[in-house]
């Protein structure tokens, strides 16, 4: 078996600066993924052995542009955390890695780990702590992973603590002109009223998590990508997903919840193929396909005509409120930014 180590760490880029504060609370710009933030597509016909590393941190952070900052929860500093690639078959090592500057414990839930928890049991970890667990990619298909430290999942998913993983047929999934990788969740900050802010050592006015109106499943907005306007606004990632006109495109999709679903759609296009079990079964010319909270899909197109298609919730009063991004396609002979 065949030993490969995926180190999925942070990229230092513009726009995720670190600031130290006071209180040892990092300060971040934003906590944005990249959606073209991707492992290379798996090519082997052997299992192996995967390493992944995941390292929950917690920071102040900008999620809607308001410039006001929001309390949340990372694996690897984005939101949500990194997509992890491995094939059916694989033995996955997981590390756990809880920073020494976070007030909670942290652990992890793969959908795809058939153990107690998910590995959420065999990696709490205290702040400071390095815990793991190891199992094996038995089915295909891509799953959702998340926090569900201290007994309370609720709460680390709705701090923004998930991310993705595909487990791939042996030899891969059929090559295509791109990939991207979007995750959809929804927030309940309010400013706490009680100054429990300042109790905790946060700036006053730090958005936090409002527990009754997540209770009540009302949240204060959407986001793809950790922000509210991740993949709609060119400043941040508005302009990054870009396919030419009859490319072929593929989006693995995660719905972090807490507890709300996504019912997604590209406007002005027809999926070739969704995915949301194993890769053999899928559906075709699906227009708009829902993911339940905690769980995760995979989609597949082919580039239209060209010009920017809207990427949306279609439950669609929340495109106002944070789900809207682009996928733009280019004319053949053009050159893209």
């Amino acid at each position: 078996m065949k030993q490969i180590t995926f180190i999925f760490t942070l990229a230092l880029m513009a726009g995720c600066l670190f600031h130290s504060t006071a209180n040892a609370v990092t300060t971040v710009d934003n906590v944005i993924k990249d959606p073209t933030d991707i492992p290379a597509p798996i090519k082997r016909l052997r299992t192996a052995s995967v390493t992944v590393n995941l390292e929950p941190k917690e920071v102040l952070a900008d999620i809607d542009g308001s410039g006001v900052k929001a309390l949340v929860w990372t694996y690897n500093s984005t939101i949500p955390g990194p997509m992890v690639r491995v094939m059916e078959g694989d033995t996955v090592t997981v590390n756990l890695i809880n920073d020494a500057e976070n007030a909670k414990y942290h652990n992890v839930d793969f959908h795809a780990a058939m153990a107690p928890g998910g590995g959420a049991v065999s990696t709490s970890a205290a702040p400071g702590q390095t815990k793991t667990f190891t199992f094996t990619a038995s089915r295909q298909g891509t799953y959702v992973y998340h926090c569900a430290g201290e007994g309370k999942a609720w709460s680390h998913i709705a701090h923004g603590m998930y991310g993705l993983i595909v487990v791939e047929p042996r030899g891969g999934l059929q090559k295509v002109d791109h990939e991207f990788y979007i995750g959809q969740n929804e927030w309940y900050h309010t400013p706490p009223l009680d100054g429990s802010e300042l109790d905790l050592g946060l700036p006053a006015g730090t958005l936090m998590l409002d527990e009754s109106r997540a209770l009540l499943e009302n949240p204060t907005f959407v986001s793809f990508n950790g922000h509210k306007n991740a993949i709609a606004d060119p400043l941040l990632f508005g302009n990054k997903m870009h396919a030419t006109e009859g490319d072929t495109v593929r989006f693995f999709f995660t719905s972090g919840g807490p507890n709300v679903g996504s019912n997604w759609h590209i406007i002005g296009t027809i999926f070739d193929k969704t995915y949301q079990g194993h890769f053999k079964d899928f559906l075709r010319n699906q227009e708009t396909e829902y993911v339940a909270p905690g769980s995760a899909a995979t989609f597949e197109l082919t580039a239209p005509t060209p010009g920017r298609y809207l990427i949306v919730d279609h439950a669609i009063y929340r495109v106002s409120n944070g789900a809207l991004g682009y996928l733009i396609v280019d004319a053949k002979g053009s050159n893209p930014l």
